[in-house]
This record gives C-alpha cells, structure tokens and sequence, in this order.
C-alpha cells in the first residue's frame, strides 16, 4: 500500500510538472494576437515586438521563463512573424490591399540580403547589431512622427496620373482597386539608392536579428511616396513574408547545421555562441525550440493575422503612422536598453 501511495504521489507529481511545462506561456497567446493585430495595422515586422518582450519582458517574470539564448528568442519571434504574416497576407490578400508590382521591386532587395543577413549569424557580434538596429528604430521613428509626406497629390486623380506622368518620366501612377471597389492612386515608390540601401540593410537585419525589413519597407511606402496606409500595410506584409521565410530558412540552416555543412558538433556550438554568448561547446539542435511557447504564440499569430486586416481604415491614417513612430521609438529604445546591460 505504501508503494501503491508512493508511486501514485510520483505520478501525480510528474503530471503537475508536465502541466506547468505546457501551460507556462499560455498568456502568449492573447500577447500574440495583439502583437498580430497591431503588426497587420501596421505592416512593421512582428519580430520587432516579440523580440524586446522575449529578451526584456521575459526575465522579468522569472529565472524560469528567459529563453536560453539570444539566438533562440531570435529564431522564436522570426518562425512566429512567419506564420502570423502569412496569416495576414492571406487577409490582406482577399481585401486586395496588396499591391505585388510594388512588394516585388523591394522583395528582389530584401530576399538576398535577408538570406546573406542569416548566413552571416554565427560571425556577427550581437552586441554591436542590438546598437545599431536600436539607433535605426529610434531615428525610422522619429521621422515618421515628425515628417510629412512627400507625396503631393500627383495621382489623385486620373487626370492628375496622366498629367503627372506626360511632366515627369520618372513619376509612375499605380492604381489599385480593392475588393469592396474602392480605387487608390499613388505614385510607385522610387527604387533609387536610397531605397535599395534601406531595404538591404533592413533585409540583412532580418538574417541577423529577425527584425528589419518592414520598419525600413514601411516609411518608404507611407512617406516617401504617399501610399494609403491600408494599402501600404499590405504590400509591406507581403515583403515581409517573402523575406522572413528566407531569412528563416538561412538562419536555422547555419544555427542548426541542417545542411551537414559543419561535421564537428563542437564547432557548431562555438558558432553558434558567437551570436549568444553561451558558452562554448554548448549542444545546438532543435530541441531548443521552445514548443511550450510556440504552442502559443502560432496560433496567436495565426488568429491577429486575420483580426488587423478587418480593422484597416477604422482608425484614421495619420493616428496610425503617429502610433507607428511611436511604436518604433519604443522597440529601438528597448534594443539600445539591452545592448547597454550586455556591455556592462
């Protein structure tokens, strides 16, 4: 009977240990669908919000939620952006608020930077990426609460377009009509120099930190050529995805070792503590992804990719691109808060 007692009293309390496992992170998941929700509004990358909360909110709650590394909370917040924003781009889709001859010009930068920015993690030094993408947030932000849109009207009406394009050979009118018949005008963001430098570093950043390509895609779109922020948010997205698919796949090939290009274990782990500052010879496989978290925030993602897209045109666009900055000062401040406590 006494061992009848024991065994059960074991039992029982291997059960609560499995149960706490799986439901530590259950508030991730209305986290998520906020972060979802707001990411779709916005056309931002939703990396750029899970990554402060998996670094800085995290260890705050206690020693037993931090995730075991800065390349694990990375990998984490890059999977989940991509299930959220293919989520998203399917809503976005079907409001036909994506304008692809748009999202192509800036996907054909973003995807070779993003997968060269992956290929790159195990060489970069955290600290010094932590600084610098904190900086461009904090300045992305600030010129979108302060500055004012440069479009000036050109194609605000089809007379406008053709009278626009007949003055200048380098203003390119778009029209794009959404599924409830509702028609916009803008001119087609400019790929100059300054265009493509912006997205490729936003596309390496993606490879290097998960984060990136939206914060520099999205001012280009909304700012410097003036497209309607539903429309923008959406072609943003679909950038996004593009890129963080490919980022994704660059970065777990060299985190992990998926393609075999690194024989000694050892060596993997030590590449791998470049970017983590665990220590070396470290095992690195995939049970370091964190499934009673991901178990989360998918479906969070999942679910906020569908809520933001409904909620397009219900807060007026000039709120929204204020909030926006906002936003960016707030996460650029949170990256240059982490990169200064990891130098102390």
């Amino acid at each position: 009977a006494a061992d009848l007692a024991t065994a059960a009293t074991a039992a029982a309390a291997v059960g609560a240990s499995h149960a706490a496992f799986w439901t530590k992170y259950a508030f991730m998941l209305p986290v998520s669908t906020c972060v979802a929700t707001v990411a779709m509004l916005t056309g931002i990358g939703g990396a750029a919000l899970f990554s402060p909360i998996f670094l800085l909110a995290f260890p705050l709650l206690g020693s037993e939620y931090p995730l075991g590394s800065a390349a694990e909370a990375f990998n984490v917040a890059l999977v989940t952006e991509c299930f959220g924003f293919s989520s998203g781009l399917l809503g976005y889709t079907r409001r036909g608020l994506v304008d692809w001859r748009v999202s192509l010009r800036f996907a054909a930068v973003g995807v070779p930077a993003g997968v060269c920015g992956g290929a790159l993690i195990a060489a970069a030094d955290a600290t010094t990426l932590r600084t610098l993408y904190g900086a461009l947030m904090v300045a992305l932000g600030t010129y979108l609460v302060t500055q004012e849109r440069e479009d000036d009207g050109l194609c605000g009406s089809e007379e406008e377009a053709r009278a626009a394009e007949l003055a200048d050979d380098d203003v390119e009118c778009l029209l794009l009509t959404s599924r409830d018949g509702r028609e916009y005008r803008y001119a087609a963001p400019s790929m100059d120099a300054l265009a493509i430098a912006a997205t490729a570093f936003g596309g390496g950043l993606t490879g290097l930190l998960s984060v990136g390509i939206g914060e520099s895609v999205i001012p280009q779109l909304t700012r410097r050529a003036g497209l309607p922020l539903p429309v923008a948010a959406g072609t943003s997205v679909s950038v996004v995805i593009c890129v963080a698919v490919a980022a994704a796949l660059a970065q777990s090939a060299v985190v992990y070792d998926i393609l075999g290009l690194t024989n000694d274990a050892a060596a993997v782990a030590a590449s791998a503590s470049s970017v983590t500052g665990d220590v070396a010879g470290s095992e690195v496989t995939a049970a370091m992804i964190p499934l009673n978290l991901v178990c989360y925030t998918v479906p969070g993602v999942i679910l906020g990719g569908q809520i933001g897209p409904r909620l397009q045109g219900l807060v007026p666009q000039g709120v929204t691109e204020k909030v926006l900055g906002t936003v960016f000062v707030a996460i650029g401040t949170a990256f240059l808060l982490a990169a200064w406590s990891a130098q102390r």
